[in-house]
């Protein structure tokens, strides 16, 4: 999952445009570990525990260097890590246990949670533009889980997680606009501890098998933590510090594509047509909110 986003200076880089793309291909490929990890008997529960777990003990001696600079904002750096955890925790059990496809198409009504929760919480003006995003999103998701016939069944846990990510992540980049004085790194590292955190309260209701695997898959695991989580994350906040936020809005959508095509050539899923036309409402109202961000940018 991708990094906090800040606002990027005028000045872009080549670099890390570059830079932005592998963090969206990165995070595009991530649900090809996280399936394997689950073939071995590691549930969601499990990764945020073990991978994240990792990564969060290096971050914490990170983020606590900081503390003068993010001592008056305290309370938002706890409100970043907690809601970027359970969009984390939500997710990865998403995209183990369920269709990676449904899964990013659910996650990424991120143009409507953003004109929600702007206007809500930011008091954003709300155009015809942004309406228009949240109306295409909506009608989107609604395709894609079935259209009147998700009347008749409940959403699966796997559809429940990715949706209820999509939104704990936009509430978590809301506050990171609100931030004024919270360093980078804090607010990227804090992500992991958030997950941990939730991961560790989680275990007052379910406490996950310990599977017997090998010790090169735990090796693995450990790689995954520190190579792909956290290259990730760096490769994405790189980018997003030094390209135009209507850029990085627009290559956000390489991680849905990547996602989506690499699910069905190596995971063996396939696409539906409702899932098709709702994928094309949601990149619409992707390109509708990233054209929106250059106009104003441009203003």
């Amino acid at each position: 999952m991708n990094s906090p986003v800040s606002d990027a200076p005028k000045a872009e880089s080549p670099l890390a445009l570059v830079s932005l793309m592998l963090g969206g291909v990165v995070w595009g490929l991530a649900w090809w570990p996280l399936k394997y990890f689950g073939q071995q008997g590691l549930d969601g529960h499990a990764i945020a525990l073990t991978a994240y777990g990792l990564v969060a003990v290096v971050s914490l001696p990170l983020i606590w260097r900081e503390r003068r600079l993010w001592r008056a904002e305290w309370r938002l750096l706890l409100l970043i890590g907690l809601l970027f955890g359970i969009a984390n925790f939500l997710f990865t059990w998403a995209l183990m246990v369920g269709s990676v496809v449904r899964g990013m198409l659910l996650f990424f009504l991120l143009p409507a949670w953003g004109v929600i929760g702007g206007k809500l919480f930011l008091h954003e003006q709300l155009g015809l533009r942004r309406l228009l995003a949240v109306a295409l999103c909506l009608v989107g998701v609604f395709t894609i889980v079935g259209g009147l016939e998700v009347f008749d069944t409940p959403l699966s846990f796997a559809d429940a997680a990715a949706f209820l990510a999509g939104m704990a992540y936009t509430g978590a980049g809301i506050a990171n606009r609100s931030a004024v004085a919270i360093p980078m790194t804090s607010r990227t590292m804090m992500a992991f501890v958030g997950c941990t955190t939730i991961a560790l309260f989680g275990l007052l209701v379910h406490v996950p098998a310990v599977p017997m695997m090998m010790a090169s898959d735990w090796a693995l695991l450990v790689l995954y933590a520190f190579i792909w989580l956290i290259g990730g994350t760096l490769l994405s906040t790189y980018g997003v510090t030094y390209v135009q936020a209507s850029r990085a809005a627009v290559m956000q959508v390489l991680e849905l594509i990547v996602a989506m095509v690499s699910a069905v050539l190596l995971g063996g899923e396939s696409l539906s047509t409702g899932e098709i036309i709702g994928a094309l409402m949601i990149l619409g109202a992707t390109m509708i909110e990233a054209l929106g961000t250059r106009s104003s940018e441009a203003s």
